[in-house]
């Protein structure tokens, strides 16, 4: 059997290391499979996937295809902008019409059984092109409410053979669009022998405590004072990721508690080039100075080793303002052995319970994260407590091993299928 992952991005977002996590547990699941990637933007994630002992292909995408996006698209709310991404749409039309040659010939030489695409790009490159080979779509984000996409798949998807979900919520949105397509729900997995917590790495070292230094020297700061608690959220700058609530239940926090040490850090870049759908690093920064927070926030830029930043926080937020599809970041840091605060909605809701592996909160709401956070700094115990219960909940429910398993069901379900 020959795989073959089709991705639109080589940045390492949450998508790109859950395709590397799907190459990784395969190989370890079923090594007689023979594994190809093919990418269309260059970056970390072909030689991450090299790594791993695949073949990789770069087929660059246009640059008139690649910033194309429809997140923003609503002709109500925004006639200008969404005039302006009809444009840019019809004049991309050769552009796309070239590029299918390309991947068609591409995929004619690699002669893959099935072909599993990795993101909204691909899923309607490879069904324009039509080749006579099962198409695996893997859907990481709700679609029903993006109006341009939606439609497209729908039109799209009689060439697909099966669809992955990775969570209860994306596969109920996802049935809105396609209710004729079978889908199959397939939850994400980290490697928890790489996400673990701190005093895992302090008895193998030798040394005591975390590394909470890291962070302000990644951040450019001065050494935090000793004690200092450090509340980190880590994600792209995607506008509803939530770095702006973030913020402001920052803000809300030092003025009603001054006397506490407290640092805040926002982890993560703009790595998408998908248009006015990000905050600039320039934008947050004014926006905590704005708060007159600006000498107690940090911001690390991208981090490719996000182990270690979960391991230097005492507190993990994740803010998202929307639903998350799944919420990636929230499990690596249950599996690091920390306490999270959780915008409890969507595929997020599904990974944990609510005061016993972590912490739920409704979304876009700082004061109630800024309760959450609060109650948290107030409660060592509480944080120990949903610290264990959290590394527990991850080795059970979010193990590779189990990954490897599902992925082959779908492929044999694929195939016997034709």
């Amino acid at each position: 059997m020959k795989i073959l992952y089709l991705n639109p991005a080589a940045n390492l977002g949450g998508g790109e290391r859950s395709l590397l996590d799907m190459i990784r547990t395969i190989r370890q699941t079923a090594p007689e499979v023979e594994l190809h990637l093919l990418v269309t933007d260059d970056g970390p994630l072909i030689e991450q996937a090299r790594e791993l002992g695949i073949k990789v292909d770069l087929l660059p995408l246009p640059r008139e295809l690649a910033e194309l996006g429809d997140s923003g698209f609503s002709f109500k709310k925004a006639p200008l902008k969404t005039i302006s991404f009809l444009l840019r749409s019809f004049q991309s039309l050769v552009a796309l019409w070239n590029y299918t040659q390309q991947l068609r010939n591409t995929i004619e030489l690699i002669k893959p059984n099935v072909i599993h695409s990795n993101g909204f790009k691909t899923h309607l490159l490879v069904s324009f092109i039509n080749p006579d080979i099962p198409i695996i779509w893997h859907i990481r984000d709700f679609v029903s409410s993006r109006q341009i996409v939606s439609r497209l798949l729908q039109l799209a998807s009689s060439r697909v053979t099966m669809a992955i979900a990775n969570s209860q919520a994306v596969s109920r949105d996802l049935q809105k669009v396609l209710p004729k397509r079978p889908v199959k729900v397939v939850y994400n997995a980290i490697d928890t022998d790489y996400f673990f917590p701190v005093d895992r790495l302090a008895a193998s070292s030798g040394q005591g405590g975390d590394n909470g230094l890291l962070l302000d020297d990644l951040a450019s700061l001065p050494p935090a004072p000793m004690g200092t608690l450090r509340i980190g959220l880590i994600a792209t700058f995607a506008r509803w990721k939530g770095q702006a609530v973030f913020l402001e239940a920052a803000s809300q926090i030092l003025k009603t508690h001054p006397d506490l040490k407290l640092r805040f850090y926002i982890v993560g870049g703009a790595i998408y080039q998908t248009k006015d759908s990000q905050f600039s690093l320039s934008e947050l920064q004014s926006i905590s100075k704005s708060l007159g927070i600006g000498d107690l926030v940090g911001f690390t830029g991208f981090q490719e080793n996000t182990a270690d930043i979960y391991r230097a926080l005492d507190i993990v937020v994740h803010a998202s303002t929307q639903p998350e599809p799944f919420g990636r970041t929230i499990v690596e840091a249950m599996a690091c052995g920390k306490p999270v605060i959780v915008s409890q909605a969507g595929g997020a809701a599904e990974l944990f319970t609510h005061n016993y592996d972590a912490v739920g909160v409704p979304p876009g709401e700082p004061f109630a994260l800024a309760a959450a956070i609060l109650d948290l700094l107030n409660n060592p115990e509480k944080r120990r407590v949903i610290s264990e219960r959290a590394r527990q909940t991850a080795i059970d429910r979010f193990n590779q091993e189990r990954l490897g398993e599902q992925l082959m069901e779908v492929y044999n379900q694929v195939l016997d299928s034709q």
